[in-house]
């Protein structure tokens, strides 16, 4: 009797995952993480807040993103804090030294949609957007 139910279930799994039904459905809520082991939560909580309410465009972005009904799921991840040690020499020196590296992802089921870079300074006086194509760093807030 153990061995048939072993059986049904190994040929049941495959079955649901060909008919499209999964054991993990997609989780669209927001997510917020760090990288950066060194960051406590209430900065992360602080540097990820200051972030969104400053910069509308990223949830605008998202509801864009998930026109049609599409579900996508928003991400923020805390890259970097501020090192004020970096090497004094580097011509970004202070964007390393004082600012929050926070990449934002915009995923959907299937893949990666779009993803942005900003930096937040740490005291949160500025808000800068990294324009990869310029290789600028854009002042937004």
């Amino acid at each position: 009797m153990k061995k048939s139910s072993w059986l049904y279930a190994a040929l049941l799994v495959p079955a649901l995952f060909l008919s499209g039904c999964s054991l993990f459905a997609f989780d669209d809520s927001d997510q917020i993480v760090s990288v950066d082991k060194t960051i406590s939560r209430g900065d992360l909580a602080r540097v990820t807040s200051y972030l969104l309410e400053k910069v509308p465009d990223i949830r605008a972005e998202k509801a864009r993103l998930a026109a049609g009904n599409k579900k996508i799921k928003l991400t923020l991840s805390i890259e970097s804090a501020p090192e004020p040690n970096h090497t004094r020499n580097d011509p970004d020196y202070r964007y390393h030294a004082y600012y929050y590296w926070v990449y934002v992802s915009y995923m959907s089921k299937d893949r990666l949609e779009k993803y942005d870079t900003y930096l937040v300074q740490k005291d949160l006086a500025d808000i800068y957007h990294v324009d990869s194509a310029a290789d600028a760093f854009v002042k937004v807030a």
